[in-house]
């Protein structure tokens, strides 16, 4: 399982940060029931000893991960669906987390886009 920074990067094949995709193999992928401070966090405990957790929007996206990276790692192709957030994967073994960014700036109105570069851009404020 592999880690991009956006959809673009996906496509190109650029790993987040350079990292090397991580093993399936015998991996356990289950809701993080002992995790309190976040609400719909997974985790994927990986046979090397690593943990991730993962935070989707719900249950029901929760669960279709869950399902999907189960199905991936047992190595069931039927049970592997992208959700309608994912991009499309050739035989459909990878899946992509919903671009929920790129949503909210495209609703955004234009001044609001203006205010949110001119913070990204500046640390203090511009005088007016």
């Amino acid at each position: 399982m592999g880690f991009y920074k956006d959809q673009k990067s996906a496509s190109q094949g650029i790993p987040y940060h350079s990292e090397i995709p991580v093993s399936l193999k015998d991996a356990v992928c289950e809701v993080a029931v002992d995790y309190k401070k976040k609400k719909h966090v997974f985790k994927l405990k990986i046979t090397d000893g690593n943990e991730y957790l993962f935070q989707a929007k719900d249950d029901e996206e929760m669960n279709t991960w869950i399902s999907a990276i189960s199905a991936a790692v047992s190595g069931d192709k039927s049970e592997v669906t992208p959700s309608s957030h994912s991009t499309p994967a050739p035989a459909a073994r990878a899946q992509t987390l919903p671009a929920s960014v790129a949503t909210t700036t495209a609703e955004s109105s234009p001044g609001k886009r203006e205010k949110d570069k001119e913070k990204r851009f500046s640390l203090f404020s511009k005088k007016k």
